[in-house]
């Protein structure tokens, strides 16, 4: 709206509303013009917004017979920063919430978003739109439009008359942000590095084989482009994936695999960036395991981030987290030296094809003679947080134990929430803990010890007014 003009404009809409009444007027992004008056004047031009304003509470002041024949609706973001006159019984006093739109309002949206878009028939149309519209959960109409309108321009792109199921599937992923940059570039890729790359591949999918995802089961895998993660691809699925504990401490050994198989390969020594990321992507995990589901013995209180942990427990769940980490590495290890043989096979037939199919993969991993390997010890949560000095008293109630923590009786404590049965803890956790309450005492026992040494070495001072 031009300066000084606002209020006009508003008092003409009307007015050509009540001449063609019944009517409705539709105002999107109402808030532009219905903020609340008296706030800060971002932007500038707040006096005219106001008069803008002013006068749409008047034309809907309920005063006019004619303006009760003009169906008013405005479409925002922002309900909170209106104007509380606007939403006064009168005006806008229906707040009606549209939410995201459900798989067969997706579908209806694509429809309407795909009428100028070519496809090679209609019954192909229609089966692809079932598909997006399957897998779009929580998409907004935009993004819809979005996806269509990629898919449009990937065809364009590679000089194709009718958009197919790849490109909308390729749109899908860009939407989704997942999607690699430059990857229409052609680069050659060196037989070092390639043969670094086929290792990653085929010990994440053998890792996958091992710990299958029931929620996103794998499809193909590749090494034709050069990413820090794997380039395993999973099929999309429906819904939200509820996940238990044993599939969060699975996903972290999996996260392992592109770290433990170069170790064990090159050495060492001679790591590289392609598998820099796994390590981190493991411990991310890990710490959202600990630190906001509440399954493991750190607590059930629910942290966001680190900077929400009070500082004494910074140690704590450092040490949980490493011992989850100690664990993820040696199970994954493990498991890529029990199924050594379908890793080469793997690896062989990546550097002859460049890909391998997920058929071809879980056939090599059924068919392959396994290596037995000796037990990993599993994860002791409780062991972790006695290392890192949790003591306190709520925790676990153990019989038969000497008392080792101060103000405690008969039984030891964790800090941990008591569980409901008496846990079971390993011989090593209990020569742990006594080893350090050993310790304690002696150093106890070596303070005492220099006190008294002191005090019969300190020399007695003689005053001269004892002689008088």
């Amino acid at each position: 709206m031009f300066v000084g003009v606002a209020a006009s404009r508003v008092k003409d809409l009307f007015a050509s509303a009540r001449s063609f009444a019944p009517s409705i007027i539709f105002i999107d992004e109402i808030d532009a013009i219905g903020s609340k008056r008296g706030g800060p004047d971002i932007g500038g031009g707040g006096a005219e917004r106001e008069q803008g304003l002013l006068q749409i509470l008047t034309e809907m002041d309920g005063f006019k017979e004619l303006t009760s024949q003009v169906l008013v609706i405005g479409a925002t973001n922002r309900l909170d920063i209106l104007d509380p006159a606007l939403l006064r019984k009168g005006r806008f006093d229906k707040i009606i919430r549209v939410g995201l739109p459900s798989k067969d309002g997706r579908l209806a949206i694509l429809k309407v978003h795909a009428r100028n878009k070519y496809f090679r028939s209609e019954s192909e149309k229609e089966t692809l739109l079932e598909e997006i519209a399957e897998n779009t959960i929580d998409f907004t109409g935009a993004e819809l439009q979005n996806i269509l309108n990629e898919a449009g321009i990937l065809t364009a792109r590679k000089d194709q008359d009718f958009i197919g199921r790849e490109e909308l599937l390729e749109a899908l992923k860009r939407q989704k942000g997942t999607f690699t940059t430059g990857q229409e570039d052609s680069t050659e890729i060196p037989e070092e590095l390639k043969l670094r790359l086929a290792y990653r591949e085929a010990a994440v999918a053998v890792l996958a084989c091992y710990y299958p995802d029931p929620h996103r089961p794998f499809l193909e895998t590749d090494i034709n482009t050069i990413r820090s993660k794997p380039n395993m691809r999973y099929a999309e699925t429906s819904g939200r994936a509820f996940s238990r504990k044993p599939d969060y401490v699975n996903s972290i050994v999996r996260a392992c695999a592109p770290r433990v198989i170069e170790e064990e390969m090159f050495g060492v020594d001679n790591l590289c960036w392609i598998s820099a990321k796994s390590t981190s992507e493991a411990s991310t995990r890990a710490e959202f395991l600990i630190l906001q589901t509440g399954m493991t013995a750190f607590g059930k209180a629910y942290y966001k981030n680190l900077s929400d942990l009070v500082p004494n427990l910074a140690a704590k769940l450092e040490a949980l987290r490493d011992e989850y980490m100690r664990f993820a590495v040696e199970k994954c290890s493990s498991v890529l030296r029990e199924y050594h043989s379908a890793v080469e096979t793997i690896t062989d037939i990546l550097l002859e094809e460049g890909e391998i199919k997920a058929e071809d993969i879980w056939d090599i991993y059924n068919k392959a003679p396994r290596i037995p390997q000796p037990p990993v010890h599993p994860v002791d949560e409780y062991g972790a947080l006695i290392y890192a000095g949790r003591w306190g008293i709520h925790g676990v109630s153990l019989p038969g134990r000497i008392t080792f923590a101060p103000g405690n009786v008969g039984f030891c404590t964790f800090g941990a929430p008591r569980p409901m049965e008496t846990q079971i803890i390993s011989d090593q956790t209990w020569k742990l803990i006594d080893g350090i309450w050993d310790k304690r005492i002696q150093e106890i026992r070596e303070e005492v010890s220099m006190e008294v040494e002191e005090d019969t070495e300190k020399p007695q001072l003689l005053m001269a007014d004892h002689f008088l």
